[in-house]
């Protein structure tokens, strides 16, 4: 499965050039002289044939504002936008200095074709929107914060062990403590929320009472900045806020009343979703995250081998049909629960062996001479 398969867009292809330009070199200014203020992304131009090194360099030049902004800051899935959207722009403008768009040369336009469609691409465009206010920032902050404890009550205590028995302590703390959110916050927020509802229908049926649903409206734009979807939120919102607890903090429920689909499309859910909320410095918490659900996945349900991603065609597999069994039987589901933890912390260390096998077999293979 690609953690992906949500929120994809186009790897800038592989140009073999020289060592790389600075950005002052590339927008032939010094960064220090470029303006701080907020600035918008470029939109896409219709027309391929239009960018030029001026166009791509007032691209790149939002990049550095946007990267050199204290006061802003991009979402995880929007900060991996922006670094692949910079690297697209940077070997354009590379490509361009040194005057290397042969316009005989079929690989090199394949190559310029190929950056112009990465950074022409539309899933680009909310991702790289900067909160244009503090309140919009401090929104956005929490949504985040929000949505990433929800997945640390799903998975927290797992990926804390997981952690520990890698000798990656530093990350397990970072899962402890997950209820400490500005519950008073979001309180006022949903209260907001509910007083807005029905401008807010009238809003989605066609009628202009947007200033009659202002936190509908700025809820709607922090989710388009950071991938969540709005309505999932705004419930999550309402049940933190209520009754003090999180959407689906546990899977256990699903699976003793043998609610498999709500199971399975929440595993896949979380799955694409792992990328929105760990951000893209922490690469030893997103790896993990993505191979525990994963190990989940595969320990659950069996999966058509030519369509994994496809859960349609997802269906319980027998360790997870017997577990449902256990649970609705008289013995205690304190004790199954263990059971059920050694046997996901059994299968995780067992995929993690055959990754490094593969990864010695691959190193080997290429280590052979060819014929």
């Amino acid at each position: 499965m690609s953690s992906s398969s949500r929120n994809s867009a186009p790897s800038p292809p592989a140009i073999k050039v020289r060592k790389r330009a600075s950005t002052k070199v590339l927008l032939e200014d010094d960064p220090k002289e470029l303006p701080q203020e907020i600035l918008e992304p470029p939109k896409p131009l219709q027309n391929a044939a239009n960018y030029d090194r001026k166009r791509i360099g007032n691209a790149l030049l939002y990049v550095d504002s946007t990267l050199r902004n204290p006061a802003r800051k991009l979402s995880p899935i929007g900060m991996r936008a922006l670094l692949l959207y910079k690297d697209a722009c940077t070997r354009f403008l590379e490509m361009e200095v040194r005057e290397m768009f042969d316009e005989k040369d079929k690989d090199v336009q394949a190559a310029r074709a190929e950056l112009i469609a990465t950074i022409r691409n539309p899933h680009f465009t909310a991702c790289l929107k900067v909160s244009r206010s503090p309140d919009a920032q401090t929104l956005q902050d929490e949504l985040l914060k929000l949505q990433r404890t929800a997945f640390y009550a799903r998975y927290g205590d797992l990926f804390a062990v997981v952690c520990r028995q890698l000798k990656h302590e530093a990350e397990a703390k970072k899962v402890e403590g997950w209820q400490s959110l500005h519950y008073k916050y979001w309180t006022e927020i949903d209260q907001k929320i509910q007083q807005e509802k029905a401008a807010f229908q009238k809003v989605l049926d066609g009628e202009n009472l947007h200033d009659q649903c202002v936190t509908h409206i700025a809820i709607s734009h922090a989710c388009d900045r950071v991938g969540f979807n709005m309505d999932d939120m705004i419930l999550v919102i309402h049940r933190y806020a209520v009754r003090n607890e999180l959407l689906h903090s546990n899977l256990v429920p699903m699976i003793k009343n043998g609610r498999y689909d709500d199971l399975k499309r929440r595993l896949y859910s979380d799955f694409c979703d792992v990328p929105l909320i760990i951000s893209v410095g922490e690469k030893v918490q997103l790896g993990l995250m993505l191979k525990l659900i994963e190990t989940m996945i595969q320990l659950w349900f069996d999966r058509d081998s030519e369509d994994f991603d496809n859960i349609q065609m997802w269906t319980p597999s027998t360790e997870l049909k017997e577990f449902h069994r256990e649970l609705k039987g008289s013995r205690s589901e304190g004790e199954l629960n263990k059971e059920m933890f050694d046997a996901i912390m059994t299968s995780f260390q067992r995929g993690l062996r055959e990754s490094e096998q593969e990864k010695e077999m691959a190193v080997f293979l290429l280590s052979l001479p060819l014929d």
